[in-house]
């Protein structure tokens, strides 16, 4: 079972010079996808920003992303084999959930993954 990663979409407020400076130091592309996106959301709810919705993404082999339930995408930054195809996956509304809530949310979903073949995920 392949990994996931996530984009955020976030809401209330015109991003801040400190998170700006996070995104630019810490994304791997312009999609806003880390590595350490934990001290992202961390960082994000510190400064007093919510989530709004999570789009997934799929963190597959070059090789199998024909397999993959994910589309075009982006190369994966320590390891030209792998990459991360954009989902149809995601998950809105999610600006009164806490940063806990957020978190466990993350972690379920990661630990599912992407299927594949004639088991796609079609909701989450």
């Amino acid at each position: 079972m392949n990994k996931r990663s996530m984009k955020v979409f976030v809401s209330t407020k015109m991003i801040n010079q400190r998170i700006q400076n996070y995104i630019d130091n810490h994304a791997f592309c312009s999609e806003y996808l880390f590595k350490d996106w934990e001290g992202f959301l961390d960082l994000l709810y510190a400064e007093g920003y919510r989530i709004s919705s999570i789009l997934w993404w799929d963190h597959c082999l070059k090789s199998q992303h024909h397999e993959s339930v994910g589309s075009a995408g982006y190369n994966y930054p320590e390891n030209n084999d792998f990459m991360y195809a954009e989902t149809q996956l995601y998950k809105e509304c999610l600006e009164t959930n806490t940063l806990d809530e957020i978190k466990e949310y993350i972690n379920q979903e990661r630990k599912i993954g992407c299927r594949y073949g004639s088991k796609y995920r079609t909701t989450i």
